[in-house]
């Protein structure tokens, strides 16, 4: 039986990778956290995105991070998938 956190999104990424991305995002973009970063064995969610795109030129803080993922591609399956959404 196949984890949800591995099933594969449309955007490439695994669901948990997605949900890390997302997590990221809005904790630079608002400054709230999704929940306790804790929870994914990680002090903060940037040390969880770091552990799996395994980029040694990746900066450590969520804000230069993000901003450092954003100008690398990461993000842009993702804000496509959520610009295509049908509300």
């Amino acid at each position: 039986m196949t984890k949800i956190a591995n099933t594969i999104m449309e955007t490439g990424y695994t669901f948990q990778q997605e949900q890390l991305l997302h997590a990221l995002e809005n904790q630079v973009c608002t400054g709230l956290l999704m929940c306790n970063p804790r929870v994914t064995g990680f002090t903060s969610f940037a040390k969880a995105v770091l552990n799996f795109i395994n980029d040694k030129k990746a900066p450590k803080t969520c804000k230069n991070l993000y901003n450092y993922l954003v100008a690398n591609g990461y993000y842009i399956d993702i804000h496509a998938e959520q610009n295509n959404r049908k509300v």
